[in-house]
């Protein structure tokens, strides 16, 4: 119940920053793949890919409808038509946009995994409600979902380009999938990476994550350019170093004051003093508070139980 109260506190947190007027589309496009996004705090990206056949395989739909049409007329200006849209996992800000690229192309196809489904499906947290009761003009009454899953590892073929899909497991979110084109060395994350911008640890899984990032680095020896799901795209080497450097540090800095002075209001206030002072990232998300919510996401990380040593 705490973990799923401090995730609300994060979502409700992030719908203030909607409120403002949606800014003006700014779409980038090269080596066949295009990016919308926004300027200000709780931006997030919709990228596409070209595909060999003529039309776009779009990857996450935006947080709001407002913003999923900026999107969708982004993608629109390129001429093609999109064939298909994945997403990357259960998070609103990713996925609240899907009718309205459905709407636009009835015959595109949304894949997502199991997991990322099913969690759009049953609102675990209650992120769509509470996306529903904070702006309900900019808010789907019914939440699309996926036409088809993959259970955990699959290859893609969508119109001529061959994405290789890998379910990278818990890490922000409850489980996010990597998608890759081989052919031209593109690998779309969501926010398994973040190119310096604050992470948010609400799930209490930073040990998960960093395996994942792991993971990633061995399953895509030859990615060369990262799309993140907020923040710029950048190559493989740096920004998998840099995200691992985020997490190791800001654990480091919060477990030293957890052990200094217990679970207390105290600790976590200088935790937070201490990332923020190494770390004097942007906010993704929009979230004024994002590193105070990570804290108390770390703080009951470091409370779980040890594993009992090997005898």
């Amino acid at each position: 119940m705490y973990r799923r109260n401090l995730l609300l506190s994060a979502v409700a947190a992030l719908l203030v920053s909607t409120i403002a007027p949606v800014g003006p589309a700014l779409a980038q496009s090269g080596d066949r793949t295009g990016l919308y996004t926004y300027p200000g705090p709780g931006t997030v990206n919709t990228h596409w890919i070209e595909t060999p056949g003529g039309g776009l395989v779009v990857i996450d739909v935006q947080r709001d409808l407002a913003h999923a049409r900026e999107a969708l007329a982004a993608a629109r200006a390129t001429g093609k038509p999109v064939r298909a849209i994945l997403v990357t996992h259960g998070h609103p800000d990713h996925y609240v946009g899907l009718g309205v690229f459905k709407e636009a192309f009835p015959n595109a196809v949304i894949w997502s995994s199991e997991t990322t489904s099913e969690t759009i499906r049953t609102d675990p947290y209650g992120f769509n409600k509470l996306v529903q009761e904070f702006d309900p003009a900019n808010a789907p009454t019914v939440f699309t979902l996926p036409d088809r899953t993959f259970g955990g590892d699959t290859t893609l073929e969508i119109d001529g380009l061959q994405i290789v899909a890998r379910e990278m497991g818990k890490a922000e979110a409850n489980s996010g999938t990597a998608y890759y084109v081989p052919s031209t060395g593109d690998l779309y994350v969501g926010d398994l990476v973040l190119n310096r911008l604050h992470a948010l640890f609400g799930e209490s899984s930073t040990s998960e994550w960093l395996t994942a990032l792991d993971r990633l680095d061995i399953l895509f020896p030859n990615a060369r350019v990262v799309h993140p799901g907020h923040g710029a795209s950048g190559p493989k080497e740096r920004l998998l170093a840099d995200q691992r450097d985020y997490i190791v540090t800001t654990r480091r800095l919060a477990l030293a004051e957890y052990v200094r002075a217990g679970d207390t209001p105290a600790a976590k206030a200088a935790a937070n003093r201490a990332i923020i002072a190494r770390f004097p990232y942007e906010n993704p998300a929009g979230l004024r508070d994002i590193v105070a919510i990570s804290v108390d996401g770390l703080f009951a990380e470091f409370a779980k139980p040890a594993l009992a040593p090997v005898k």
